[in-house]
C-alpha cells in the first residue's frame, strides 16, 4: 500500500529547536493556530494534517492507526528532523506514545495532553461505529454530540469557543472522520513501553476531562520516570483551546527547562 502523502506545516525558523504538534481527532493542524503563533519564536513549529484531515488526502485504500505513525515519522527522516520535541492531544497523544515506541531517538522530550495510553476495549471499539452512523444520519448531530462530550461544564457556555469548534470540525470531510474512527479503534495499547520512555515527559490534562480524566494522567505518571503532571483548573478534554493561556505558560515552562 502506498503510503499517503502529508501536509506539515512549518512555522518558525528552522534553525531552533523543532517542536511537533499532533492533533487531536477530528480537526485538523489548525487546532493548534495559537500555539504555534505563541512559539514559533523560539521554536521551530511543525504541525502535521494527518491523512484525511486538513490538507492531507484521504489514502483511497483502507488503512489503520499504524499508518499514521508511518507518514508523521517517514516525515521526520526525510525532513531530516532528528529531534524534537512532541506535543500532542488526545489522538495526538497516542499517536506520540506509538511513534516513541517505533523511533524513541528522534524524540527530544514528550508532551502528553488529555490522552492515554491504552487502546480502545470492546465498548469503546462499539461506541466508534455508533459515532460514525450518528454521522451518516445526522452531521449536525454527531458535531452537537462531540461538543457535549469534548469539552468541560465551564466551556459549553463559552459560545465563541463553540463557533471555532463547529468551524474546525466543519472543515472534515465525513469520510475522513468515519476513516479515522476506524483506525482509533485499531491502535495498539501502549501501557508495557511507558516504563522504556527516559526523556523528559510533561503531561498536561483538564480538571473536567470526561474523555481520558485525570486518573488516566496521573496512571501514566506513576510509570513514566521523572514526568510531571500539570491539571488546567475549569478545562475539560481540549485543554489547547478551552484554556489556551495556562496550556501555553504550562508549555513554555516545560520548554524553558529542557535548555
Amino acid at each position: 500500500m502506498k503510503a499517503p502523502s502529508l501536509k506539515v506545516h512549518p512555522r518558525g525558523n528552522p534553525s531552533h529547536p523543532a517542536l511537533l504538534f499532533l492533533h487531536a481527532f477530528p480537526f485538523s493542524s489548525e487546532m493548534w493556530k495559537v500555539q504555534m503563533e505563541v512559539f514559533s519564536e523560539r521554536y521551530y513549529c511543525l504541525a502535521p494534517d494527518l491523512p484525511g484531515f486538513g490538507e492531507s488526502a484521504l489514502p483511497d485504500e483502507a488503512f489503520t492507526f499504524e499508518n499514521y505513525v508511518d507518514v508523521v515519522l517517514n516525515y521526520l527522516k526525510e525532513a531530516k528532523i532528528e529531534k524534537a520535541t512532541w506535543c500532542g492531544l488526545s489522538m495526538g497523544g497516542y499517536l506520540a506514545l506509538r511513534m516513541f515506541e517505533r523511533e524513541p531517538q528522534l524524540c527530544r522530550a514528550l508532551v502528553l495532553c488529555d490522552t492515554k495510553a491504552g487502546a480502545d476495549t470492546n465498548e469503546a471499539k462499539i461506541k466508534r461505529w455508533g459515532a460514525i452512523q450518528l454521522l451518516q444520519k445526522d452531521r449536525v448531530e454527531f458535531v452537537a454530540a462531540q461538543w457535549g462530550a469534548l469539552v468541560g461544564e465551564r466551556s459549553k457556555e463559552n459560545q465563541a469557543l463553540k463557533k471555532h469548534f463547529e468551524e474546525l470540525i466543519g472543515k472534515i470531510t465525513d469520510r475522513g472522520i468515519a476513516s479515522s474512527l476506524v483506525a482509533l479503534a485499531t491502535r495498539t495499547d501502549s501501557t508495557q513501553s511507558l516504563s522504556k520512555i527516559k526523556v523528559p515527559t510533561l503531561i498536561v490534562v483538564g480538571e473536567e476531562d470526561k474523555v481520558t480524566p485525570v486518573s488516566e494522567s496521573e496512571a501514566m505518571a506513576k510509570v513514566i520516570s521523572g514526568s510531571k503532571v500539570t491539571i488546567l483548573p475549569k478545562t475539560g478534554h481540549l485543554s489547547n483551546l478551552e484554556n489556551p493561556a495556562a496550556f501555553n505558560e504550562t508549555l513554555q515552562k516545560f520548554l524553558s527547562s529542557l535548555s
